[in-house]
């Protein structure tokens, strides 16, 4: 008896917990019947609020939540608006219970609540969702229904579907027909790759469809090299040769590979030799780079910056810090940009040198590019090399080093600059400040307010009170604003 009797409040308790979920979104929904729009949309957070509670961690019973949801749907005072919105949180937790009732609302009349149970249908990954799925696109006449459902299908990946999305692509609607080519793609298997290869022989597939045929094997033959290798040597579209070559190329470097590489970088088509520089360079084909440090005045513009941003990729580090500086006497402005950037990627003392030189070029971008390549070069003894340099006699070198320090933010810089703004080089005292106001701690605030404090030199005490002012106000403290207050 006792059994019997723990089933009998087990069951009274389910029905309870279910009974309060059930009313909740009831009343919930009701709100959907207020024509105002702020009423509906509170009625919305409300609605997702109430799942996000149900189906929290600990609390969460699907089924007894779908079925709620479920009977919310059915009620006959259940509002077209609200039912909208339910379908919308059904999709976040709806199970199999929902199938039936979903499936009722997939073949009615509501084109709205049609299109919402669909979405609902697709995220319940079990063969009774497939089926339902199924059913209606076999009734189905409208061209959006039919690829709203495989598009559902194709979700789903069920092996079960591609004859019935086989009949899709034959379609004369090219939209219909792209939707069955890409379901199929999605699903793959041998099933659908034999379909879509006997789609991309056939003569009842639309011509204009040739390259969607061809695109969709790619994407279900991916990882099978023969079915990539076929369709990259029968296609004309240059878009599919790409992506077929772009497959094959990055399984590996054996012989069939290499040739591939090789024989592409000879292409017509630029993104295709593009791709193949790109990978040719990256596994250090010698057949690729054979002449490349004489060849590049030879190349179209475009196939340059693609070396030019490969360099970091080539093991002779000697080899490409030569192409780089080659390349920066170029005169194309782009050029001398992309030579910057793959420079900062070098770790010799040439391909820093050049970087430090660029950063006295009047040009803008290239200055810009030089600082950038600066603030990330791989050159080990930057830092030092810098600190020595901002103590050089010649203004030149002192004035780039000045310059550099502020991109590259090197320690004990700002010491050496408040230095060079009370010395006696006018050119590097000026470039000095401009540097340490980006630089300046308020510490070294403090040094400069003592320099300025301490020299007799009016122009001077002039100068180094205008940065101090300047420096304050960026670091924008009660103490740096303190600080500068006595100064005249």
């Amino acid at each position: 008896m006792k059994f019997y009797h723990s089933i009998f409040i087990a069951a009274t308790l389910a029905t309870h917990v279910q009974a309060i979920e059930l009313e909740a979104i009831t009343a919930v929904a009701a709100k959907f019947d207020n024509p105002a729009l702020d009423e509906q949309y509170k009625a919305r957070l409300e609605l997702n609020q109430l799942i996000d509670q149900a189906s929290a961690p600990g609390k969460e019973d699907p089924a007894a939540l779908t079925k709620s949801l479920v009977l919310a749907l059915q009620a006959s005072g259940t509002s077209r608006e609200a039912d909208k919105y339910i379908l919308r949180v059904m999709t976040r937790v709806a199970t199999v219970d929902a199938v039936d009732c979903l499936a009722k609302l997939l073949n009615g009349q509501d084109a709205m609540l049609k299109e919402e149970a669909r979405q609902v249908l697709q995220s319940i990954h079990d063969p009774k969702a497939v089926v339902a799925l199924e059913a209606a696109l076999r009734k189905t006449s409208e061209k959006r229904e039919k690829i709203g459902l495989a598009y559902s299908l194709a979700i789903q990946k069920s092996p079960s579907s591609v004859p019935l999305l086989a009949s899709l692509v034959v379609d004369s609607d090219l939209e219909i027909a792209r939707a069955g080519l890409s379901a199929l793609a999605t699903i793959g298997g041998n099933e659908a790759l034999d379909i879509l290869k006997e789609a991309d022989a056939s003569q009842k597939v639309a011509l204009g469809l040739k390259p969607d045929v061809e695109e969709a094997l790619l994407i279900a033959g991916s990882g099978n090299a023969g079915v990539v290798q076929e369709v990259y040597q029968s296609t004309k579209s240059d878009f599919v040769r790409l992506a077929a070559f772009l497959e094959l190329a990055r399984n590996g470097a054996d012989s069939k590979v290499i040739a591939l590489i090789e024989k592409a970088v000879k292409s017509d088509s630029g993104g295709l030799r593009h791709a193949a520089l790109k990978r040719g360079i990256e596994l250090n084909l010698t057949n690729v780079l054979t002449g490349l440090e004489q060849g590049m005045d030879q190349m179209p513009a475009e196939d340059r910056l693609i070396v030019l941003a490969n360099l970091q990729h080539l093991k002779s580090v000697d080899v490409a810090e030569k192409i780089a500086l080659r390349r920066m006497n170029s005169g194309v402005q782009d050029e001398r940009i992309a030579a910057l950037a793959a420079l900062g990627e070098m770790p010799g003392k040439p391909a820093f040198d050049a970087l430090l030189q660029a950063l006295g070029d009047r040009s803008p971008p290239i200055y810009q590019a030089a600082a950038a390549a600066l603030a990330a070069t791989r050159y080990p003894a930057a830092e030092a090399e810098l600190l020595g340099q901002l103590r050089d006699t010649s203004t030149a070198v002192r004035v780039l080093a000045i310059k550099a320090v502020v991109f590259r933010q090197v320690p004990g810089a700002n010491g050496i600059l408040i230095e060079i703004i009370a010395g006696s080089d006018p050119v590097a005292s000026k470039e000095a400040m401009k540097s340490l106001y980006f630089t300046a701690t308020l510490d070294d605030l403090r040094a400069l307010y003592s320099r300025a404090s301490a020299t007799q030199d009016a122009e001077m005490r002039k100068s180094i009170t205008a940065i101090c002012s300047k420096i304050a106000t960026r670091i924008d403290t009660a103490e740096a604003r303190d600080l500068v207050k006595p100064l005249p």
